[in-house]
C-alpha cells in the first residue's frame, strides 16, 4: 500500500516521512487513534516506504521488488502480530496460524475493525488475545537476519489485547531491539496497555477522518450516490469502518431507514405485538449493525430538529427520508429530543459492552411509545 492509497491523514504522513528523512525515526512507535481512522493502512504505507528501493520525497515507488512484496504481504522483513482466539481444537495459538486469513482480509478491505476480523474468522463474540506464545514468536522472527538489508518491521495490531505475560516478555526487546528493527503498535485505546510498554514507544496521534474524506472514498470505491455517501459519512462520526459496513449492507435496500420507520410507526401506535416484532428484528442484527442502526436513528432525530427549527437548512437526507420527515419530524421537538437522544446513546453504550440485545431493545421500544407521543 502506498501513501496515496491512504484516506486523509496528510499531517501524519508528513510527520512520518519527515522523521525518516531527518534520521529521527524512533525504533518503537504507537499509532494511537479512534477505531476507523485508518491506522493500519497508514502503517502499511509507511512500512512500504521504508522498504522501498526507490522512494520519492512523498511515497514509495510501488513498482520495485520490495514494494511488490509488501503489497502482497509476503515481504520477509515485514511481520505482523494481531489478536487471535486461541483454540486447541482449531490449532490456533499465534498470529501465524491465521496468516492466510489475515492477508485475505487486508487485500479485500484494508479498513477493518477487531469485530470485522473476528467475524471474518467466525469468532465474533469470543475473546481474542495476544498471548505469551506470540511474544516468543516475535523474538524468534526478529533474531533472523534482514532480507532487504534495510529494516525489519514488526506491526503489532491491537496491542491492547496483549496479556500481561506477553507484554512483560516484550519489554526487553522493546528496550534493546536488534539493529534496524522497528516496532509499530497500532492501537485504538492505550488504557489497557502496560505503562512500561507505553514508556518505550513514541506516540503518534491519528485523528478521526473527516466526513468529506469518507464521502469521497465511498463514492469512488463503492460507486454510491453522493447523498447516500454523505449520510453514511455523517453517521460514521469519522469511523470509516462503520461507513463501509453501512454502505455495503444498506445502500441498495436502505434497511436502516425501513426498520426505523417500522419502529417509529409501531411506537406511535403503541401496538405491543408490532413493537416486540421490531425489537426482535433489531436484536437479530449483529452487534455492528445494531450500533449503526442506533447511529442512524440519532441522525434522523437531528435532521428532524433541523427541519422543524431551521426551515430545511443543512438537511442531509435522501429523497425517501425527506418524504418521511415531512410527516414525522413534527413529533421530534424540544419536548422529547433530549430524552430520545439520551436513550439511543445509552443503547449504543450498552451494545458496545455486550448487553443482552433482546432485553436492551425490548426496553428501548417500550420507552419510545411514551417519548414519541410526548412530542405531540
Amino acid at each position: 500500500m502506498q501513501f496515496k492509497d491512504v484516506i486523509g491523514q496528510d499531517a501524519v504522513k508528513s510527520r512520518l516521512i519527515s522523521e525518516f528523512k531527518s534520521d529521527r525515526l524512533s525504533h518503537a512507535k504507537m499509532l494511537l487513534g479512534p477505531e476507523g481512522s485508518g491506522k493500519l493502512p497508514l502503517t502499511l504505507a509507511f512500512a512500504q516506504f521504508l522498504l522501498c528501493d526507490s522512494p520519492s520525497g512523498e511515497d514509495s515507488c510501488g513498482a520495485c521488488p520490495n514494494c511488490q512484496k509488501v503489497q502482497s504481504l509476503t515481504h520477509p522483513d515485514l511481520h505482523f502480530v494481531y489478536p487471535v482466539v486461541v483454540s486447541k481444537a482449531d490449532k490456533v495459538t499465534t498470529s501465524d496460524d491465521l496468516r492466510t486469513e489475515w492477508n485475505e482480509l487486508i487485500h479485500k478491505r484494508p479498513y477493518f475493525s477487531l469485530n470485522t476480523w473476528l467475524e471474518y474468522n467466525d469468532r465474533l463474540g469470543k475473546n481474542p488475545i495476544i498471548g505469551v506464545d506470540e511474544s516468543r514468536a516475535i523474538m524468534k522472527k526478529l533474531s533472523l537476519k534482514s532480507y532487504s538489508d534495510k529494516f525489519k518491521i514488526m506491526i503489532i495490531w491491537m496491542p491492547e489485547k496483549m496479556n500481561t505475560q506477553a507484554a512483560n516478555k516484550l519489554l526487553k526487546i522493546l528496550e534493546e531491539p536488534p539493529k534496524k528493527t522497528l516496532f509499530f503498535l497500532v492501537c485504538d485505546n492505550s488504557e489497557n496497555i502496560l505503562p512500561t510498554i507505553l514508556s518505550r514507544a513514541q506516540i503518534v496521534h491519528v485523528p478521526a477522518l473527516k466526513s468529506e474524506e469518507i464521502t469521497n472514498y465511498l463514492t469512488q470505491t463503492f460507486q454510491v450516490e453522493t447523498g447516500v455517501a454523505e449520510t453514511m459519512a455523517n453517521l460514521s462520526q469519522g469511523n470509516i469502518v462503520n461507513a463501509i459496513d453501512a454502505v455495503q449492507g444498506d445502500s441498495s435496500k436502505h434497511a436502516y431507514f425501513e426498520l426505523f420507520v417500522k419502529l417509529m410507526r409501531s411506537a406511535y401506535a403503541a401496538n405491543p405485538i408490532e413493537l416486540m416484532d421490531v425489537s426482535e428484528e433489531i436484536a437479530a442484527l449483529d452487534r455492528e449493525k445494531q450500533k449503526n442502526f442506533i447511529l442512524y436513528g440519532l441522525h434522523i432525530f437531528r435532521e428532524s430538529i433541523i427541519m422543524n427549527y431551521l426551515k430545511d437548512k443543512l438537511l442531509n437526507l435522501r429523497k425517501e427520508e425527506s418524504e418521511f420527515l415531512q410527516k414525522f419530524a413534527r413529533f421530534i421537538n424540544n419536548k422529547n429530543i433530549t430524552e430520545l437522544t439520551d436513550e439511543f446513546n445509552n443503547a449504543y453504550y450498552h451494545i458496545e459492552r455486550n448487553a443482552n440485545a433482546k432485553i436492551l431493545f425490548s426496553d428501548l421500544v417500550i420507552k419510545l411509545t411514551k417519548l414519541v407521543r410526548k412530542g405531540v
